[in-house]
């Protein structure tokens, strides 16, 4: 219910109260009815259900049909391969989800929060969560709001809602009764989790618990589906397609044998066989490894992932929604320009560090302007630059350090003695200081309401009458910092006799200071890289439209700009989303509204920002990425990214390193393929032709799991192509395995298979072995032959593996050795073939050892597979070229 149009007579009545309060005795009766005045947590994720989560993939569940196929025939040996499998991909997921989790409890502040209260008619301090509506608050300036509640007195109070709002300044409040406002204009309430920076109040407690402003974004975010990444999608997509060419392959080879009249269970062991060899075991563990070596090197980049498949999401962003408070900008009140003595001087600097220039010299005009700034203020900036009271009273403080004027030592030779609080009807606020034996007073407020108090102004070291040309200078001066969303106050000053009271007329004009929460400096660089990835910056505030507007073009964000208001009036966002950049004045439902706008259009959504408000939208999102220093445990709880530096150019680095991984996915998933397919046609192709099997399923396993998944497993540590930030985003519908993929996979993969069938018939013929002739298992001319196809299969794929580093350039011109990792596996797997024929592990394979001749044939062969890539590659790139 709202309570902010409503007569403070009607409030009272409503919740049952006073402005005596409630007695002890109404509390718990309320207690008991409306519960403790706390968020309700989302069920934290559990370890198992975080362990579960790694067995949702389809080719998982494929994995896991061969374990118990396997067990079933009475393949021990193999079942157990598959099993470790399975078990290592889901460990290395759970490890890095649960490490994820722990980090982010680790961000957590706990805050135990007290609230001042009538009760039974006396003052008294109780523990926040047992706030009531109908409670009467007493608040002050620093504390943290407990409840939401309605303005019933008020002194100079000001309020920081920019973690609700998005609102960068403080909110001056009020007591008036107002009419349809947003809840950004709702200046007769406070509001849960905000901040006093300023005055004094009391009020009574609308809403406590889920019913606040914060608990409504708290619901948001638990109706708020999550949904698959576009990797765990295109991965699914991928498996499900392997698993029904799979099955209707060994059906047909099951079919197709038994007809020819061989022996039932032995062929269905032969389908089993090519059901095995189809599979790309390793792929799920050489996914996940990617993934996670990939979230180790965006940590060291100030990016924590929450959920591996992310890491992916953001290499294919189309678009990037920012808020503005706290993201694109400091969330800090800087001075950035001033006008003392009829001219305008630039000021450099940002937030609340104190380095900084001037874009002239220091006079004494400026000096006096900037001591009136540093000591008619009540705020306190220290020294690890965060604030104490209002934001816009520190960047006059910090104004006047970069020239070298501290305010504390001010204050020791300037004493302050008198002073006429700020008041929201008078707009402005006045200090009287002693020095020596003289006084004087400084003013400070709303340039016209200034302006209307002078009668002097100061020129150049002197006093002088203050003209009606001066006056229209000064307003168009005004005028022209606030059309560029600097927030202006006007100073002056008067010297006062010994026993003179402060009066504020007859003022001395001394000049303006105009400033504004300005964009970070990094990230405008990163939203120039963002332009260049063909990435579209949105920004998303809470602000008013002007200065969304201002701070949008300093950094290069281009597009219209709408508020929330209007936002409100469009029917189908849809429709015009990509022609927008710039919402300002939103709440969180817009927010949502936005982004689900932008995946209708198919784009991939990512949502950046740090507060309360931004939470609905970054679960929403198809990557939510949330501020770890400045963000709120709302906004990191939804998001599936935390920046720990609150850095925008984290985000463009994460970018570059998600795109970095899906090439390299894309890169292992060609070498997977391009074992995996020829070992289906080679059994496939042989069973047809009436030929022994060339490969036997402890082979195949071997090749899969270990000569394929090594190097698999390096290409995953590929360096990043250079062009990578150039390249426009992949589209929603792309495929791991697009068509360009799965022509060069068929090329590549009826060549092996040819030349390893052509090897095997050789083999057997070089033995004495004529077509049609029995060929028992132990008998040495098949285990030479199925030695001298396996072999050649192995190298065949290791040569294969340095095709893959480059989907366009051809090994020669990539170079072998630029990726050390991929060299020493490539070394590894050549020892450990080695091993299984040259050593007393041949048995168990099923092998014989080779001569020096047979290695030669071998090498020669097999080597010529990267000249046949070369080749395609460059009729490929020739036809693109045409195209």
């Amino acid at each position: 219910m709202d309570y902010y149009d409503k007569p403070l007579e009607e409030v009272f009545k409503e919740l049952g109260s006073s402005e005596k309060g409630l007695s002890e005795s109404e509390a718990k009766k309320k207690l008991a009815t409306c519960g403790l005045n706390e968020l309700q947590e989302a069920k934290k994720i559990s370890k198992l259900k975080i362990l579960l989560s790694q067995f949702k993939s389809f080719i998982v569940w494929i994995l896991i049909v061969a374990v118990v196929i396997s067990l079933v025939l009475g393949d021990f040996l193999e079942s157990v391969v598959i099993l470790v499998i399975i078990v290592l991909n889901a460990i290395i997921g759970f490890v890095q989800e649960f490490r994820a989790e722990r980090a982010i409890e680790a961000l957590k502040r706990l805050s135990g929060l007290k609230a001042d209260v009538f009760r039974n008619g006396a003052k008294k301090t109780i523990d926040a969560k047992e706030l009531v509506p109908g409670d009467i608050m007493f608040l002050e300036v620093g504390d943290k709001i407990p409840a939401d509640a309605r303005i019933i007195e008020q002194s100079n109070l000001q309020t920081q809602e920019s973690s609700l709002t998005g609102e960068s300044t403080p909110v001056t409040k009020k007591v008036d009764v107002l009419k349809e406002a947003p809840l950004s204009e709702r200046n007769n309430m406070v509001f849960s989790g905000t901040i006093i920076t300023k005055g004094r109040a009391k009020a009574i407690v609308t809403a406590t618990g889920m019913g606040t402003e914060i608990g409504r974004i708290a619901t948001l975010i638990k109706e708020t589906e999550e949904e698959l990444t576009p990797l765990q999608v295109k991965l699914n997509k991928f498996a499900k397609r392997i698993g029904y060419i799979v099955i209707a392959i060994a059906i047909l080879v099951f079919i197709a044998t038994v007809m020819r009249g061989n022996p039932v269970l032995d062929m269905f062991k032969t389908a089993v066989s090519i059901a095995v060899a189809a599979i790309p075991e390793s792929l799920p563990a050489v996914v996940a490894l990617s993934l996670a070596l990939g979230v180790q090197r965006m940590i060291k980049k100030n990016a924590l992932v929450r959920k591996l498949p992310s890491v992916e999401t953001l290499g294919s962003t189309t678009v990037i929604c920012s808020d503005k408070t706290g993201t694109l900008t400091k969330d800090q009140m800087t001075v950035r320009k001033v006008y003392v003595g009829g001219a305008v001087a630039e000021v450099t600097g940002q937030g609340y560090s104190t380095e900084g220039s001037f874009s002239v010299e220091i006079s004494d005009d400026l000096r006096l302007l900037l001591r009136i700034g540093a000591l008619c203020n009540d705020a306190v900036v220290n020294k690890d630059h965060t604030i104490v009271g209002d934001p816009t009273e520190a960047a006059l403080i910090v104004s006047a350090a970069k020239a070298g004027i501290i305010k504390e030592n001010l204050e020791k030779k300037m004493p302050r003695v008198d002073e006429i609080q700020f008041d929201s009807e008078r707009k402005r606020m006045t200090t009287v200081h002693k020095e020596g034996g003289k006084k004087v007073m400084y003013t400070k407020g709303a340039p016209d309401v200034i302006l209307n108090l002078c009668t002097s102004i100061l020129k150049n070291g002197k006093v002088k009458k203050l003209t009606a040309a001066d006056r229209k200078l000064i307003l168009g001066q005004n005028e022209e910092f606030a059309n560029n969303a600097l927030r202006v106050l006007g100073l002056a000053y008067k010297d006062l006799k010994a026993n003179e009271k402060p009066d504020e007329k007859g003022l001395v004009f001394a000049g303006l200071q105009a400033m504004i929460d300005p964009p970070r400096e990094e990230a405008k660089a990163a939203i120039d890289a963002c332009k260049g990835a063909g990435i579209k910056v949105v920004m998303i505030t809470g602000d008013h439209q002007m200065t969304a507007v201002a701070i949008a073009k300093e950094l290069g964000i281009e597009g219209k700009a709408i508020t929330g208001a209007e936002l409100d009036k469009i029917k189908n966002l849809a429709e015009i989303v990509d022609d927008i950049a710039i919402y300002a004045r939103v709440s969180p439902e817009h927010k949502i509204k936005i982004v689900e706008a932008l995946k209708k259009k198919d784009h991939i959504a990512a949502m950046t920002g740090d507060g309360v408000n931004d939470a609905p939208a970054l679960k929403r999102a198809d990557i939510g990425i949330a501020m770890g220093k400045t963000g709120t445990d709302v906004a990191r709880e939804a998001s599936k990214m935390v920046l720990t530096d609150d850095n925008f150019t984290s985000i463009v680095n994460a970018v570059e390193e998600g795109r970095g991984i899906f090439d390299n996915i894309r890169k292992f998933t060609f070498s997977l393929l391009t074992g995996n397919v020829p070992e289906v046609l080679i059994i496939f192709l042989a069973v047809l032709i009436g030929l022994k099997l060339p490969l036997l399923a402890i082979q195949i396993l071997w090749v899969n799991l270990l000569t394929d998944a090594l190097p698999a497993l390096a290409l995953g540590l590929e360096p990043r192509e250079k062009d990578i930030m150039q390249r426009k985003p992949r589209k929603k519908e792309a495929s791991v395995v697009d068509k360009a993929m799965f022509l060069r996979v068929l090329v590549m993969s009826v060549f092996i298979t040819v030349c390893t069938l052509g090897i095997y018939v050789w083999a057997l013929y070089s033995q004495g072995w004529t077509w049609g002739a029995e060929l028992p298992d132990d008998s040495p001319a098949y285990l030479y032959a199925i030695t001298m196809a396996f072999t050649a299969l192995v190298l065949f794929e290791l040569f294969n593996t340095f095709n893959s580093k480059s989907e366009t350039k051809n090994v020669f011109k990539v170079g072998f050795f630029s990726n050390k990792y991929l060299t020493w596996s490539v070394v590894l797997s050549v020892v450990l073939t080695v091993l299984v024929i040259h050593t007393s592990l041949n048995e168990a394979f099923h092998t014989v050892p080779l001569s020096i001749m047979d290695w030669a044939i071998i090498v020669g062969i097999t080597f010529t597979v990267m000249v046949v890539d070369a080749i395609y590659k460059f009729f490929s790139s020739r036809r693109a070229s045409a195209l």
